[in-house]
């Protein structure tokens, strides 16, 4: 990914993260995203949702139970 190319992405997304609609609180860019299998980029997404995608090593199923946790909790 070129530099000019995550600038179009960033301005695609108005500069905030594809998830949350956030920036990093600490002002650092927005991580780059991608498919760990085919090494396709997604988006770009801050420190906390790059974490989750990837703490959660991509499983749709974890993630769901996840939000059924959180859901289940509050």
């Amino acid at each position: 990914l070129t530099l000019e190319q995550y600038e179009l992405m960033l301005k695609d997304q108005c500069g905030v993260c594809a998830i949350c609609g956030r920036v990093n609180d600490d002002g650092r860019r927005l991580s780059v995203d991608h498919n760990h299998l085919t090494g396709a980029i997604r988006s770009l997404l801050c420190g906390n949702c790059n974490l989750v995608v990837g703490n959660s090593k991509e499983n749709v199923e974890t993630l769901l139970k996840v939000i059924e946790y959180i859901k289940k909790y509050s």
